[in-house]
């Protein structure tokens, strides 16, 4: 089924990607054409780790037109490899930005985007008060995603850390790529852990965006549906990644089917939530990720049970985390919403997410929690969260949890 959303960004949809399909989106989208795509260049933003579909399709881009690849991308990307890449090259010079990866590679590449049009360094359009605002469109921008969670192809928000060693959350419409392109072949040799960790960050971004101050009928519907996609198809994307891992048998039949329909459950959260901004578990998520330096989607799902708990309490979440559970398992009548948390639970326990500091490799005593986490709270994020997240609610959470 072709996938659409509300959104400005136009999306593709491939079973197996090839360059030649790739550059007619990128010209098309830059408005180049005729002579003009003959001297187009691209800057190719990605990470060093192997994957064989995307090198392929990046070395055949190659000799379609001019590309440039910039592979200074760390998870949770900083600033200072963001400005490194910028300076390697003048940006004006190039057509385009291609960003093909994870969620760090995609930010990193709307980062580069925006700065090529808006100039400046980035850690001046960060925190509360920046110096620097967006104000021109970025250059036109595709993004390929190679995990299926962020959301970050459809949204108007990346994520940095700056050079204090701060995780902070940059948006605005003009940082929206122009294009997407979703390919289920391309997360063929993701581990099983990044496959979990991934695809709980694609729950927790349709749940947040429900129990959610911002949240309208159009986006608790697709935040929903996005929710349903991903209790159908994350646990078959685990075992499918745990198969490959194991080797012996190759790539399960159902593999690409499952992968596009993760990163649809991915694309429709992350619509969702560009709307309306993530909650309390993302604001949480930043400060394991700035101390522990824990992967992004690990940390959001460390705290999605607690969270749901206390969201649950609030009528219009209860209503709407019913209708998910009906929805997925309509024999799950009496009780929807417990229903659903214990089948989360269970999803995390299969899927070995951490749920306690210890699990993380983290030793904290209860009173450590305050000093850790009392930043947290100035974050926007937090602010989200219906009923209101409050240090009375949310510290006695994480006090368990060591």
């Amino acid at each position: 089924m072709k996938l659409t959303l509300n959104t400005p960004v136009e999306i593709h949809e491939f079973d197996r990607l090839e360059a030649r399909e790739l550059f007619a989106i990128m010209a098309k989208s830059a408005g180049a054409a005729g002579e003009q795509a003959k001297s187009f260049r691209v800057a190719a933003v990605c990470d060093k780790t192997p994957i064989g579909g995307r090198d392929r399709v990046l070395e055949s881009l190659g000799r379609l037109c001019g590309v440039t690849v910039f592979d200074r991308v760390e998870p949770n990307p900083r600033t200072v490899d963001i400005m490194a890449m910028l300076g390697q090259e003048d940006f004006g010079g190039f057509s385009a930005v291609l960003g093909i990866g994870g969620g760090s590679v995609l930010d990193s590449a709307k980062a580069l985007a925006m700065l090529a049009a808006n100039g400046g360094c980035l850690d001046d359009y960060l925190g509360a008060s920046p110096s620097k605002t967006i104000a021109k469109p970025s250059l036109p921008l595709t993004l390929i995603p190679t995990t299926a969670g962020t959301g970050s192809e459809v949204t108007k928000v990346g994520v940095y850390t700056s050079k204090e060693g701060r995780k902070h959350t940059l948006g605005s419409p003009l940082m929206m790529a122009r294009s997407a392109v979703l390919c289920g072949s391309l997360l063929d040799g993701i581990p099983p852990a990044l496959c979990a960790s991934t695809g709980f960050d694609a729950l927790d971004h349709a749940l947040e965006s429900i129990w959610n101050k911002n949240a309208d009928d159009a986006t608790r519907q697709m935040a929903e549906d996005a929710a349903v996609e991903a209790l159908a198809w994350l646990p078959l994307a685990y075992k499918n990644a745990a198969l490959i891992k194991a080797g012996g048998s190759g790539v399960p039949e159902n593999h690409n089917m499952v992968c596009m329909r993760m990163l649809r459950a991915s694309c429709m959260a992350g619509t969702a939530f560009s709307i309306t901004g993530t909650a309390a578990g993302h604001a949480l998520s930043f400060v394991l990720s700035e101390d522990w330096h824990i992967a992004h989607g690990t940390a959001c799902a460390f705290t999605l049970l607690d969270i749901f708990d206390l969201a649950a309490a609030e009528e219009k979440t209860a209503k709407s985390l019913g209708r998910i559970m009906k929805r997925f398992d309509p024999a799950q009548d009496a009780r929807p919403v417990q229903a659903l948390r214990n089948h989360i639970a269970a999803m995390m326990d299969d899927m070995r997410i951490p749920r306690t500091f210890k699990d993380l490799g983290i030793v904290l005593g209860p009173q450590e929690i305050a000093p850790h986490f009392d930043r947290a709270f100035s974050d926007p994020k937090m602010w989200n969260q219906i009923p209101r997240a409050t240090k009375e609610n949310i510290y006695p959470l994480l006090e368990k949890k060591c």
